[in-house]
């Protein structure tokens, strides 16, 4: 066991990052992955058939460079960079270079490596579907990865440990993932984090002393955390918690009622012990999940799961969901926004005949009231105006 120099390794990294613009849900998954990615490979929770390791895949969801996506990776990964057990692979990568990566990082007898993708849809389209279903398959951490390549050799990967952090636009992911792979296979795999809207923070950040000394005990109890290892155990209160929670959630798993996040919330059972054991990571070695950090994961993704619809707002058969998004959104943010502006707004998306049929399935929906002639021009009210 070590002595930490912080009683919330969390905490004081919230308190690090409080000047930077990027919302606090975003920092906070960015510290559970960076603790993830110090971990590696070398604890786990015995799940009877099989370990259930501590790596995330994790993917902050935003408005093109509104959200600071980017910023907040890299306040994580910096101080990631400075444990050197720590392995990287690059942030545009193929997946052949990714399996040779994480396949070099053997080490302890274990391959463990943590992934930035500051464009998460631009890694899964590098490969196609052949990178959806490596990250599928590796997510799980088995005890080998084999791969036959074209020209007859094998890849091997010798316990494998991905932890994924990225990040992307929902149109991005309109586009980069068919609706027949949204809710099944990698995406249920995947805690999506969605926010719109940025801190009010000051346009050159200043650290004060105090978030100076912070960054170097952060840094330093972050290299305490590499030592962590071995099984994790639930404390008897939050056993009973846990199981109840299990139970009751059989009979109808899905309580968003979103088709589209069905394969999140069956595997939602497993996303809760890896995040509870990262969370109990944050405040000590002594591998138990206590009550308190089960509860406090379960009010973590509480708030993820309020926003995740938005993240696949635009995935879906047709092809103007996303268009009608985005009108919408226009016409709830200038009630009586007339149509001529509404041309002039999206003349470099919408033809003028498909922003007929969104504006009428915007009124058929009941999202908007039926177009009101107006001074110059006829207008659109949403629904509750």
């Amino acid at each position: 066991m070590t002595d930490r120099l912080l009683p919330n390794w969390i905490e004081a990294y919230m308190a690090y990052t409080a000047e930077s613009e990027s919302p606090d849900e975003y920092h906070k998954w960015v510290a559970l992955s960076t603790i993830a990615g110090a971990i590696r490979r070398r604890a786990f929770f015995d799940m009877g058939y099989f370990l259930l390791y501590t790596n995330l895949y994790c993917v902050l969801v935003g408005p093109a460079g509104r959200c600071k996506k980017s910023t907040a990776m890299r306040i994580g990964r910096e101080l990631l960079a400075n444990v050197p057990e720590a392995n990287f692979t690059s942030d545009s990568t193929t997946r052949e270079r990714l399996i040779l990566d994480l396949a070099q990082t053997y080490k302890d007898g274990h391959s463990s490596m943590t992934a930035y993708s500051t464009e998460f849809a631009s890694l899964l389209t590098s490969s196609g579907m052949d990178m959806v279903v490596f990250l599928t398959d590796i997510y799980d951490s088995p005890l080998e990865w084999t791969h036959r390549t074209k020209m007859g050799g094998t890849n091997k990967i010798k316990a494998p440990y991905l932890n994924l952090l990225g990040a992307t636009t929902p149109d991005w992911i309109a586009k980069a993932m068919p609706l027949d792979t949204v809710g099944v296979g990698l995406t249920s795999r995947v805690i999506f984090t969605y926010q719109d809207t940025p801190r009010i923070r000051d346009p050159f950040p200043t650290l004060s002393k105090s978030q100076q000394e912070l960054k170097k005990l952060l840094a330093a109890d972050l290299q305490m955390m590499t030592t962590i290892q071995g099984q994790y155990t639930l404390s008897p209160n939050a056993k009973q918690t846990y199981e109840t929670w299990y139970k009751e959630r059989t009979l109808d798993p899905n309580v968003s009622g979103d088709p589209r996040l069905a394969g999140y919330y069956e595997r939602k059972p497993m996303h809760i012990l890896k995040i509870a054991m990262l969370i109990a990571a944050s405040k000590g070695d002594d591998p138990v999940i206590e009550l308190v950090h089960l509860q406090d994961t379960f009010k973590l993704l509480a708030l993820v799961e309020e926003k995740m619809p938005k993240v696949f707002s635009a995935v879906g058969k047709n092809p103007l969901t996303y268009d009608i998004e985005q009108v919408l959104g226009a016409i709830v943010a200038h009630p009586g926004i007339e149509y001529s502006d509404l041309l002039r707004m999206f003349k470099h998306s919408i033809r003028k005949e498909e922003l007929d049929e969104v504006l009428q399935m915007l009124v058929l929906s009941n999202y908007i009231k039926p177009p009101v002639p107006g001074t110059t021009g006829t207008q659109y009210y949403p629904l509750d105006v």
